[in-house]
């Protein structure tokens, strides 16, 4: 599988936020998984990630190296994406923008060693290389016997999908099975680009863009728009993300957890300010997905 798929802004189909919540304490809400009937949320900045209540919105924080508290820039983990494998182990990976975050984590609920932290750099070589650019990988998806991975490009650049192997989550060497360039469009001539991903159980495949101007991997910008598409075989749509009030959302939502109808679930924001807590925010959807 190779070439380019085009996503098209389809007006006929609605994406809203129905609520938005703070969540103290977490600031860069980087990623997002439902297990069961809680919520997992990635924070870029921290080797810790934080289980949510979301009925009850109780939170708990759960240290996967030090202190587990927030780290200055050059030296944060960087984890961006995240997925649950068939035998019930979450995997969470690094973006690789920089050698320190070229990271994969196996965490395991409820075991005795339930974190097990991994230098991935044979698996973010291998990506750069199909790229042919440092890899900022932001969703991650498993599909059977294939792990889908997802790369941010920035500016005009163009998003990519990769497929391996899923074997590799068991330490087989990464190999290269399809490479997909991904064409998103753009809010007010600012392109979109990937936050996260959401595999749906018919195979269609959710995922969220931010419209963020930004020169590389690493640096941040002004957000000028969101929006939430679906990728179903050869044919991607997507739709602008609105807030309650029914305007243009600018929140900066980097992660998703889709409910099983495909029509709503939960996103998370990252500000890109450690002062402001990152927003559990409750989505819905409407028109034909």
């Amino acid at each position: 599988m190779s070439g380019h798929l085009h996503s098209r802004h389809d007006p006929l189909l609605r994406a809203r936020l129905s609520s938005v919540t703070p969540l103290p304490g977490v600031r860069a809400g980087s990623g997002l998984l439902a297990i069961g009937p809680r919520l997992l949320a990635l924070q870029d900045d921290a080797q810790a990630v934080v289980w949510i209540e979301p009925q009850t919105l109780q939170l708990q924080t759960q240290v996967l190296e030090g202190h587990g508290g927030a780290l200055k820039k050059k030296d944060k983990p960087d984890y961006e994406a995240l997925l649950l494998a068939p035998d019930g182990a979450i995997w969470l990976f690094g973006s690789g923008s920089r050698p320190n975050r070229c990271r994969i984590a196996r965490l395991r609920p409820g075991a005795a060693d339930a974190v097990e932290l991994q230098e991935a750099t044979a698996l973010y070589a291998l990506l750069a290389e199909a790229l042919g650019t440092t890899p900022n990988i932001e969703g991650a998806v498993h599909l059977g016997e294939r792990l889908r991975l997802l790369h941010r490009g920035v500016a005009a650049q163009a998003d990519a999908w990769l497929e391996l192997p899923a074997q590799v989550l068991a330490g087989a060497a990464p190999q290269l099975l399809a490479l997909r360039w991904l064409e998103l469009g753009g809010i007010d001539d600012v392109p979109l680009h990937l936050t996260d991903a959401a595999l749906l159980p018919d195979d269609r495949m959710l995922y969220l863009a931010a419209a963020e101007y930004t020169a590389d991997a690493v640096s941040d910008g002004p957000v000028s728009g969101a929006a939430i598409g679906v990728i179903a075989g050869e044919r991607a749509r997507w739709a602008a993300l609105l807030d309650p009030d029914g305007t243009p959302s600018r929140r900066k939502v980097e992660g998703i957890a889709a409910d099983a109808d495909g029509r709503s679930g939960w996103l998370i924001t990252d500000a890109d300010d450690p002062l402001k807590a990152a927003e559990l925010c409750r989505y819905e959807l409407g028109g034909s997905w």
